[in-house]
């Protein structure tokens, strides 16, 4: 193996004569890839499946195959292919974030009342719309940053916290949780905090990302079997 210095923010290497860019980088996101498609294995076994699963189920397939271009696109082979080549794996990302702040939405439905429902829903529908301009526009990674800041922070996060208060579904507790590891996932890379050059904010990010998201998991399985009632 032969370790090839490089502007990015980890070297590439020379292994069986594949060059392989930002090679940790691309494992640990490849990592959260895993934790995605089992996910949505997982949950597309619940029986009785509603709008919630099919949303959800939605959610973990395009973010894992998000993860995947990020990693294999974005990283291991970036150095030869344009820069644009990264955008349909922001786009996936983007749709499966909205497509998850629609579960929410829709389980919060009853409490909510319908008027408030569809004023969400339309609310979700126009942010995706104009986030994939700008960020398919610009090519500028922070939009994907900010409309899922949005998501998470302006919808997701204060409809789960209005349903663990009124419920105290441990369901809730496990997203709100998922939704705390990638807030801290997001800073860490907003602030570069890395451990080392073959650990970096980029890795970190990854395996909290990849909490959050098994989190996730666990937060849909068990709204699933118990609705409100525990």
């Amino acid at each position: 193996m032969e370790v090839i210095p490089t502007n990015n923010f980890q070297p590439d290497i020379l292994l069986g004569g594949i060059r392989l860019g930002e090679p940790v980088v691309a494992l640990t996101g490849l990592l959260v890839t895993v934790v995605c498609f089992y996910a949505w294995f997982r949950i597309r076994r619940l029986p009785a499946s509603n709008d919630v699963l099919r949303l959800s189920s939605i959610f973990f397939l395009l973010m894992g195959f998000s993860t995947l271009i990020g990693a294999v696109v974005g990283h291991l082979f970036l150095y030869c292919l344009p820069f644009v080549f990264k955008s349909p794996g922001w786009v996936l990302g983007m749709i499966s974030m909205s497509a998850f702040e629609q579960a929410i939405i829709v389980r919060a439905k009853p409490f909510l009342g319908a008027g408030w429902g569809r004023a969400l829903t339309w609310l979700n529908m126009i942010t995706l719309t104009l986030g994939l301009w700008f960020v398919t526009s610009t090519l500028w990674f922070p939009g994907v940053e900010i409309h899922a800041a949005f998501g998470v922070l302006g919808i997701i996060a204060p409809l789960e916290t209005i349903l663990l208060l009124k419920y105290r579904n441990k369901g809730s507790q496990y997203l709100l949780l998922g939704l705390l590891f990638l807030v801290v996932a997001v800073l860490v890379h907003i602030m570069k905090l890395s451990l080392s050059v073959w650990f970096t904010f980029f890795d970190i990010g990854h395996l909290l990302m990849g909490i959050s998201f098994w989190l996730f998991m666990l937060s849909t399985e068990y709204h699933h079997r118990h609705p409100y009632t525990t």
